[in-house]
């Protein structure tokens, strides 16, 4: 079967006069959010059924909703990520709109989008910094992974992001699709070795769920696991928390370190219980002492993004409040 995919790629060039922050030449910053069905104002069809009742979610609501996203994003607290990756938009219109009316005069003029034929949500990536290559990679039944590079006066920086499958459903059945994922980005990733690769997005899936899975294998394995050689030939991405010990096909997790602590013990809450679902994984490039350099990794937990309970503030249709499920994650690179 096959699969459709949209990619657009678009400089946007403002004829205002726009208040544009300069870039630290010494550091860039990635951040990762999913913003939690952020669709646009226009019916197509394809939304998610809540969304298509013109009375219920308008333009002002929608208007709303973009400024209080741009207000999580131009936080000073953020101090202006050098490339956004975000998931859970709708699509091209919400990405110009954002940077129309909230992010271009930060300098914000970069982006590429990619959605499933026939599905509801995008992810999407916008970029202070022009973007030299867009692909998208993906396979009949999982969403698509896009890739992006952003080339600096220390080389290139090669992302990918993506949205995994949720944990609504049988664990067999999403696991497997979230399983296809893992495969082909590994296989995407092959195209850049010796390059410094991050994979950014909300991967539905915690870095140390091996050790719940009672025997399944995960999309993800933590490299200490007796098995994650064998799920790595197999199509699992081995993460671990110790950078110095990363083989060549390892990917480093912040989460797994354990010299790093966290203002809260996860991205998401979901009943309770907290989850490292939003993860920026970086490959061993980032520690060999050359170029960019992972220096640090946080979850942000700004005020703005939290209930009374200290829990994502998760965005309520009904009354029009609220901001995202999820809390946005910022990786840091110095250069060397």
């Amino acid at each position: 079967m096959r699969v459709l995919y949209v990619l657009l790629c678009v400089f946007l060039l403002f004829g205002c006069s726009c208040d544009l922050a300069e870039t630290d030449p010494k550091t860039f910053r990635v951040l990762s959010y999913n913003v939690q069905s952020l669709f646009d104002a226009r019916l197509d069809g394809d939304e998610y059924p809540e969304y298509q009742d013109p009375k219920v979610w308008t333009h002002s609501a929608y208007r709303q909703r973009l400024k209080a996203l741009a207000t999580v994003l131009l936080d000073p607290a953020l101090t202006l990520p050098d490339i956004l990756f975000l998931q859970e938009v709708e699509g091209q219109q919400v990405i110009e709109d954002l940077l129309t009316y909230h992010l271009a005069r930060k300098g914000y003029r970069w982006y590429a989008v990619a959605k499933g034929d026939g599905q509801s949500i995008a992810v999407a990536v916008v970029s202070r910094h022009p973007l030299s290559g867009t692909l998208v990679h993906g396979t009949a039944g999982i969403r698509p992974v896009l890739e992006v590079v952003v080339e600096t006066d220390r080389g290139p920086l090669v992302f990918f992001t993506l949205h995994a499958k949720s944990q609504i459903g049988e664990l067999a059945q999403t696991e497997a699709l979230r399983l296809a994922l893992s495969a082909t980005l590994k296989e995407a990733v092959k195209a850049h070795a010796g390059r410094p690769v991050m994979l950014c997005g909300d991967f539905n899936e915690d870095p140390d769920a091996i050790w719940e899975a009672d025997g399944m294998q995960t999309a993800l394995v933590d490299q200490t696991h007796s098995k994650a050689q064998a799920y790595e030939r197999l199509g699992s991405l081995v993460v671990g928390g110790d950078s110095q010990a990363l083989g060549p096909l390892g990917w480093y997790s912040p989460y797994l370190d354990q010299k790093r602590t966290f203002s809260v013990p996860g991205s998401c809450n979901w009943d309770g219980t907290w989850h490292q679902y939003d993860q920026i994984l970086g490959n061993r490039m980032l520690f060999d002492g050359m170029g960019w350099e992972f220096f640090d990794f946080r979850i942000k937990d700004l005020p703005s993004c939290l209930d009374a309970d200290g829990r994502p503030n998760g965005w309520n249709l009904a009354t029009l409040s609220g901001l995202s499920d999820h809390l946005p994650v910022l990786l840091t690179l110095k250069r060397r």
